[in-house]
C-alpha cells in the first residue's frame, strides 16, 4: 500500500519532466524556424543591394587612390577607391601589435614598421607614438611616481602608463606639393582597451554637439591632444590628413577625423575596418556632415564587432562582405541617414548576426589578414571585369578598322 503514493509521485515527476522537454523542443523548433525565415528574408534583401564591383566606386588598375569628383557611374558621385591601395592601407593599420612576435611595446616594432613601409614603396617619414612611455624630459624635476611627458603630454602616474593609446603618423611630400599626413590608430590590444570598449554609456561632446560612446570619445580626445603638435598647421592648405584604424582604432579614427575637420584641417579621407558603433540614431545625420566625403567603413557579416553596441550606429559609406545564401559577395552601401524606413534592417543585429557561423569564425574574421584577403579577392574580380570590358570595347574598333581597310 505504501508503494502506491511513491509510484504516483514518480509518475507525476516524469510527466512534469516530459512536459518541460516538450516545451523546450517546441521553443527550439520555433526559434530555428524563425531564424531560417529571417535568413531567407535577409538573402532576398541582399540581392537588392548594389554589388561593389558594379558600383563604379571601386577600381583595381589605377595607380593612385583619391576622391573623384567626376565619378558618376550608377549615381555614386564623389568617391573613387583603388582596391589594391585600400588593401595596403588596411594592412598598414594592422602593423601595430603584430609585426614582431612577443614584442611588449610598439617601440620594439618601430624598425619593422619602418622597413615594411620602405619595402612597399613608402618613402616618407614615420613618427610612432608609443604612449605607454611618454616623451621623457630629464631636465624637469619629477615626483617618484610620475613621468614627465613633455610639453604635449601631462605628467601621469607610472601605474597608468600602460593605459595610454598608441598610433603612428606617416607623412610624405608629394610631387604635386601636397603634404600628405596619415594617422593609423591601433586596435584593441591591452586590457585597458577592453575597458574602453565596454564603457558604452553615451556622453555629450560639446565640440561636435552630439552624444557619443564615452570610452571611444575619451580615447580619441587623448590621442588627438598628442597628435596635434605633430601635424602641419590647419592654415597650410597644402597639407592633407587621412585617418585609418581597425576595431577600436576604427571608431577612434572616425571621431578624430571629425574633430580635425571641424578645427579647420583638410581631412580628405577616413577608413574604418571592423569598427564598433559609437553614436546614437538621432545624431547620425549631423555627424555624417562632419566627415569628409570619402568616409568608408569596411565590415564582414561574420564579424560581430561592427554590430556592437546594438543601440548605437556607425557612420560612412560601407563596403560590406556578406553571404547571400549562395556565395560570399561584396556590397557597396552608401550612407543611409535617419528615417530611411526601408533600410532599417541594414543596421539590425538580430537580422544580420549569423550566430553559428560567427562563433565558428570568431577567431579569424575580425582580424586584419581576413579583411585584406577579402579586399584583394574583390580587387581581382574587379580587375578581371575591367579587362573584359576593355576587351569588349576594343573588338568593335578592330572590326571597323578591318572593314575600312578592305
Amino acid at each position: 500500500m505504501n508503494n502506491l503514493p511513491r509510484a504516483s509521485t514518480e509518475a507525476r515527476r516524469r510527466h512534469t519532466c516530459n512536459r518541460k522537454y516538450f516545451a523546450a523542443a517546441c521553443i527550439t523548433s520555433a526559434a530555428a524556424a524563425a531564424s531560417l525565415y529571417v535568413r531567407k528574408w535577409r538573402d532576398g534583401k541582399l540581392h537588392e543591394l548594389q554589388e561593389a564591383q558594379t558600383s563604379g566606386v571601386f577600381t583595381a588598375t589605377t595607380e593612385t587612390s583619391g576622391i573623384s569628383t567626376t565619378n558618376t557611374k550608377n549615381g555614386n558621385v564623389g568617391i573613387h577607391r583603388d582596391l589594391n591601395v585600400l588593401a595596403t592601407t588596411v594592412a598598414r593599420a594592422g602593423l601595430m601589435g603584430t609585426s614582431v612576435p612577443g614584442a611588449k611595446s610598439v617601440k620594439h616594432e618601430l624598425d619593422t614598421i619602418r622597413k615594411w613601409h620602405q619595402d612597399n614603396g613608402f618613402t616618407g617619414g614615420l613618427v610612432l607614438r608609443e604612449l605607454t612611455e611618454p616623451l621623457f624630459d630629464a631636465t624637469v624635476d619629477m615626483d617618484e611616481d610620475e613621468i614627465e611627458g613633455g610639453d604635449d603630454v601631462e605628467p601621469i602616474p607610472h601605474h597608468e602608463l600602460w593605459q595610454r593609446e598608441c598610433y603612428y603618423l606617416y607623412y610624405e611630400l608629394r610631387p604635386n606639393g601636397e603634404i600628405r599626413q596619415q594617422i593609423f590608430c591601433r586596435g584593441t590590444t591591452l586590457y585597458a582597451d577592453m575597458r574602453t570598449c565596454v564603457n558604452a554609456k553615451m556622453v555629450y561632446d560639446d565640440e561636435l554637439g552630439c552624444w557619443l560612446h564615452a570610452g571611444f570619445l575619451s580615447h580619441a580626445d587623448r590621442l588627438l591632444r598628442d597628435v596635434l603638435p605633430l601635424l602641419a598647421p590647419s592654415s597650410n592648405r597644402r597639407a592633407t590628413v587621412e585617418a585609418c584604424g581597425h576595431s577600436l582604432g576604427g571608431a577612434v579614427a572616425l571621431i578624430v577625423a571629425m574633430k580635425l575637420k571641424k578645427r579647420g584641417y583638410n581631412v580628405r579621407r577616413v577608413t574604418s575596418v571592423a569598427a564598433p558603433r559609437f553614436c546614437g540614431e538621432a545624431d547620425v545625420d549631423a555627424l555624417q556632415l562632419l566627415l569628409p566625403r570619402d568616409a568608408l567603413r569596411i565590415e564582414d557579416d561574420l564579424d560581430i564587432v561592427p554590430f556592437l553596441p546594438p543601440h548605437e550606429r556607425g557612420l560612412g559609406d560601407k563596403l560590406w562582405f556578406a553571404n547571400d545564401g549562395e556565395r560570399d559577395r561584396a556590397y557597396y552601401v552608401p550612407f543611409r541617414g535617419r528615417g530611411k524606413e526601408d533600410d532599417w534592417w541594414l543596421e539590425s543585429v538580430v537580422i544580420n548576426t549569423r550566430i553559428p557561423e560567427t562563433l565558428t569564425h570568431l577567431n579569424s574574421t575580425h582580424r586584419i589578414p581576413s579583411y585584406v584577403a577579402k579586399i584583394r579577392s574583390l580587387a581581382a574580380q574587379v580587375e578581371e571585369e575591367e579587362l573584359l570590358s576593355e576587351s569588349n570595347n576594343a573588338e568593335p574598333l578592330s572590326t571597323h578598322s578591318a572593314t575600312k581597310q578592305g
